[in-house]
């Protein structure tokens, strides 16, 4: 079985534009309510996160994954993930500040790095800019997916 990346985030954190980039597709990734599977990853939708009652079924797709990514956008002011979240997962896990250019100060992204801590990732994390196709390479070379 191919194990694929698994992207979690909030409503806005790029989720779709990631994995568009770990596809390397200029095709985009249409947006769904379910979980959507592609070659490389799995998408979890937004409402996923957002419910509770959902988590249970975030948790067990650690076992279809080889990695996660957390993403969290920098300029969210709304707690999305539950305390120590990630401490749960037996797979790696990266947190992932994303934002768009010039769109964040250094005090956002202290604070989102307190967030990702609160989550439970104390080391492994990257801050990528959604609009820099450059800035998304990098995602898959960190991954070291290829």
């Amino acid at each position: 079985m191919n194990k694929r990346l698994l992207i979690i985030g909030p409503k806005g954190s790029g989720s779709h534009i990631i994995a568009q980039a770990i596809e390397q597709t200029d095709k985009p990734i249409r947006k769904v309510a379910n979980l959507l599977y592609t070659k490389k990853t799995i998408i979890v939708p937004s409402q996923y996160l957002e419910s509770p009652w959902m988590h249970k079924h975030i948790i067990a797709l650690q076992q279809e994954a080889h990695q996660a990514l957390f993403l969290l956008p920098i300029q969210s002011t709304k707690k999305s993930y539950p305390p120590n979240f990630a401490q749960v997962f037996r797979i790696p896990i990266v947190g992932v500040i994303t934002y768009k250019t010039g769109n964040y100060s250094e005090e956002m992204v202290l604070k989102a790095q307190r967030s990702l801590k609160e989550i439970g990732i104390k080391r492994r994390h990257i801050q990528v800019d959604l609009t820099d196709k450059n800035d998304l390479l990098t995602v898959e070379k960190y991954l070291n997916m290829k």
